[in-house]
């Protein structure tokens, strides 16, 4: 029984249902007592009143009017009834005067005031003669006197219909107890029912508890379940896929950055140790310079994964555009390359603006790496906002257009010296930002990746 109060008073859902249907069983049962004891009234009261006309219609038809005045021969049931000693049972016979002709008991005076036109003809006397509560009711004599003649009787309070005393003491004897084991069962069906319906969502939180990184494939079932947890459970199983592959991703990324440093550390370390003299530094610096690329773009994922734009933050796409062309317009030269830049009108977004450069220098690098000497890659901003920069490179394949955003994914390995992170970087930045990149195709040839992402709304005008 502690156990049992114990667990209705935690806080569980479990808890929380069965208190809300045992306090709806008991205020149920409440109102239902309520509206059975004002039905009982009310039949109490209507089988007074009847019994009371009754009692005043037996009186009247005993009464004889002869010289003026009244006399009445009751029979012996009824003259025993009103002579009874504990005064149950009173009548008074009297006039429009209210002068009492005749009674019982000797009563000397009217029970009530007798009723007007419109008055209510029944009345109850609090304390008659010190022996409680009574019931009565003024009609008239309905002997066709002028003027009229009234009958007052009353009932005392010790006298109850006997109907409903049988029914009182029927129920207080005998139905209480039928009654009490009736609320017991209904509370525990209401408690066993809550419990049944509640399994399916306790076996879920079971199976929720056992998915770990060892298992992430696991996914809660939504067999049999009701519809108000599917929604939940197709919430939580969407959030495990992302989950696994988020994991998947770190794994692989772990596994291929160990992979991409190792690689020239070790070339760097078998140098290092077989370099007899200086005309090897050059090649040593090549691969010291690889290597920086590599930590430098792990570095940028770092931070383009932890990017938190702030809320005021504002960006002119013009203004980042033109930024990157004249960084990198030196390095093209050098390669026997040209940057060409054709700026739209300024167009301000909601974002960090050294970030969108880098993305957007990350592109135009990788632009510059599949563009052949003496061909231009062009950087364009607008419609809106979005920034496209096209090359004249060799595009990219349909088939390669699904991974070229992955880590350390390489179209032509063989002719690009990078690590493979700067359109991860760019994609992770956009996406940041609320928007994506796009691959299309130039109209000659090469490729066009174009940054695009929501505008901010214009200010109305003054």
């Amino acid at each position: 029984m502690k156990r049992l109060a114990q667990a209705l008073m935690s806080g569980s859902l479990a808890a929380r249902l069965t208190r809300r249907m045992i306090a709806i069983v008991v205020l149920s049962f409440l109102v239902l007592l309520l509206i059975l004891k004002l039905q009982y009234e009310t039949e109490r009261d209507s089988l007074r009143d009847r019994s009371l006309l009754a009692q005043a219609s037996d009186i009247a038809a005993h009464v004889t009017l002869a010289d003026g005045g009244v006399s009445l021969s009751l029979p012996q049931n009824l003259d025993e009834a009103y002579d009874r000693p504990d005064r149950q049972f009173i009548y008074v016979i009297s006039d429009g005067e209210g002068r009492v002709l005749a009674s019982s008991h000797r009563q000397s005076e009217l029970l009530a005031p007798l009723p007007g036109a419109g008055d209510d003809r029944y009345f109850s006397l609090p304390d008659l003669a010190g022996r409680g509560t009574y019931y009565g009711v003024t009609v008239d004599l309905g002997k066709g006197e002028v003027p009229p003649l009234f009958v007052q009787v009353a009932q005392g309070s010790l006298h109850g219909d006997v109907l409903a005393d049988s029914v009182v003491e029927e129920f207080l004897e005998h139905s209480w107890p039928f009654l009490l084991l009736l609320v017991i069962g209904i509370v525990s069906v209401t408690v066993w029912t809550v419990r049944q319906s509640l399994l399916p969502v306790t076996a879920l939180s079971k199976l929720a508890q056992r998915i770990g990184p060892a298992n992430l494939d696991r996914r809660l079932p939504d067999d049999g379940l009701p519809p108000e947890i599917l929604p939940l459970v197709h919430a939580v199983n969407r959030s495990l896929d992302r989950i696994e592959e988020g994991y998947r991703r770190e794994r692989d990324f772990t596994a291929t950055t160990a992979h991409e440093l190792r690689t020239p550390l070790a070339v760097l370390k078998a140098n290092v140790e077989t370099m007899s003299d200086l005309g090897e530094v050059p090649h040593l610096l090549e691969e010291l310079d690889g290597l920086e690329r590599l930590v430098t773009q792990l570095l940028r994922l770092s931070q383009a994964d932890n990017l938190v734009l702030r809320r005021d933050e504002r960006a002119d796409l013009a203004a980042v555009a033109r930024g990157v062309a004249e960084q990198l317009a030196p390095f093209a030269l050098k390669e026997g390359k040209s940057i060409s830049l054709a700026q739209g009108p300024s167009v301000l977004v909601h974002g960090n603006a050294d970030f969108l450069a880098l993305a957007l220098r990350n592109l135009a690098e990788n632009a510059l790496a599949h563009t052949p000497r003496g061909e231009t890659v062009e950087i364009v901003t607008g419609p809106g906002a979005r920034i496209s920069v096209i090359d004249k490179g060799p595009g990219v394949a349909p088939e390669d257009e699904a991974r070229i955003f992955e880590r350390f994914f390489r179209a032509h390995p063989q002719g690009y010296k990078g690590a493979g992170l700067g359109l991860s970087i760019a994609r992770r930045i956009a996406m940041i930002h609320g928007g994506g990149i796009e691959i299309g195709r130039g109209a000659e040839k090469g490729a066009v990746f174009t940054i695009r992402l929501p505008e901010l709304p214009h200010p109305p005008p003054m």
